[in-house]
């Protein structure tokens, strides 16, 4: 899901509904110390380096598995596969037996710990579950899956992967679950489904670095951002000190470090970041000095900090509305302040509407604008520079989708 949408058609439309797109700043796994929406939409974590995870067969050919895709098909009915080997070859799963959906609603997707895909679909208020083999890539539903939810439009985890959060973008309602890291079933948190006052839209949702908060974007930057504390012990919320907190922003991505959350408005013309201080005891939202950030871009429609919180990329359109060369940032992990990486915006690259990172930051699936295609492009871990050497994959839709390596 987008972070940001533009005015014209939300008055258009006079709903909230298609605001943001995505889940919280990174993604959640064992390996990171607190996580994000790099490896498949979650939020949050310090990344302890290192491109890939395996040996294992590279069920697609051309060598070992170094990350695995997931994404809808055209119909959202069924979820399929693709794996990037070590040796560079991005090819689609095979054998691969793909898990045929029972509705064709599907707006997020989430990986955690590296062994378990959820994916909500909003039709049928339901969460499909799935483990991953981590050698032939194949998915495997949880028992008892599908699980009910009180919303399936957004979702997101804690960095430990403990905690499943989905939220309902039209009753504003946040569903809890605890996960089980051995089945990966779900078990409903006490008190769940959990709500606030004027909270309407929970349209994205990101979780701090710490695992301690959650943050409910509403897609309108006239909206203001709702916060809850997360206990520790069944995951249940409960209102932070000071929310609803009004931000100009469509909702927030956090970093892995927990000290910092970025958002933007979604309105045409608003050529900015903005950067927010996480108060580390409540979880209050402050801007930082000389926030917001400019862009070149007219208008930013979503944003990813890469796993190791020291990059922010931007996606958007530019005056004609047409997409624009995606952008590279460097966040200052004192201040928060932003500033241009070397080479951004990347006109060299392809055209993409939105990257997520494996859990090592070392490679970006990207969904390309102009087709219906994958892109990859490797990462420089300590420069934020990217580089497109990976064949893109051609694909039937590529608009739900998470990796993991």
């Amino acid at each position: 899901m987008k972070l940001g949408i533009r005015l014209l058609w939300l008055m258009l439309a006079a709903v909230a509904m298609l605001g943001w797109s995505g889940c919280g700043g990174g993604c959640p796994t064992t390996s990171l110390s607190s996580s994000g929406s790099g490896g498949g939409g979650s939020t949050g974590g310090t990344s302890t380096g290192g491109t890939v995870c395996g040996p294992g067969t590279n069920p697609g050919g051309g060598g070992n598995v170094g990350s695995l895709l997931y994404y809808l098909d055209s119909g959202n009915s069924r979820i399929l596969g693709a794996g990037l080997s070590t040796t560079g070859a991005f090819t689609a799963l095979t054998p691969f037996t793909a898990p045929t959906l029972p509705s064709g609603a599907g707006n997020d997707m989430a990986i955690v710990n590296k062994k378990f895909l959820y994916l909500p679909q909003n039709d049928s208020l339901t969460i499909q579950a799935f483990t991953i083999d981590r050698t032939t890539g194949a998915l495997t539903t949880v028992v008892g899956s599908p699980f009910p939810t009180a919303g399936a439009d957004s979702i997101t985890s804690d960095p430990a992967g403990r905690f499943l959060f989905v939220g309902n973008d039209t009753t504003g309602q946040i569903s809890v679950f605890q996960i089980n890291a051995t089945t990966g079933a779900l078990v409903a948190a006490p008190g769940s489904p959990f709500s606030a006052f004027n909270l309407d839209f929970v349209h994205v949702l990101a979780v701090d670095g710490t695992g301690n908060f959650l943050y409910a974007g509403q897609g309108l930057s006239a909206l203001p951002v709702y916060a809850f504390s997360i206990d520790q012990n069944n995951g249940a919320l409960s209102p932070a000190v000071g929310s609803p907190f009004g931000l100009g922003v469509a909702g927030v991505r956090t970093d892995f470090t927990g000290k910092f959350a970025v958002g933007l408005s979604g309105i045409f013309g608003d050529n900015r970041l903005y950067v927010f201080a996480i108060d580390s005891t409540t979880g209050a939202l402050s801007a930082v000095n000389n926030s917001p950030f400019a862009t070149t871009m007219a208008e930013p429609e979503n944003l990813r900090i890469h796993p190791s919180s020291q990059f922010v990329y931007a996606f958007g359109v530019d005056n004609n509305s047409a997409t624009a060369a995606m952008e590279g940032f460097s966040i200052d992990p004192s201040s928060g302040a932003l500033t241009g990486l070397a080479g951004s915006p990347f006109t060299s690259l392809p055209l993409v509407g939105d990257c997520k990172w494996d859990q090592g930051g070392g490679e970006a699936f990207c969904a390309d604008a102009a087709s219906s295609a994958f892109s990859v492009l490797d990462t420089n871990t300590s420069t934020g520079a990217l580089t497109h050497t990976v064949q893109d994959l051609t694909v039937s839709d590529n608009t739900v989708f998470a990796p993991t390596d």
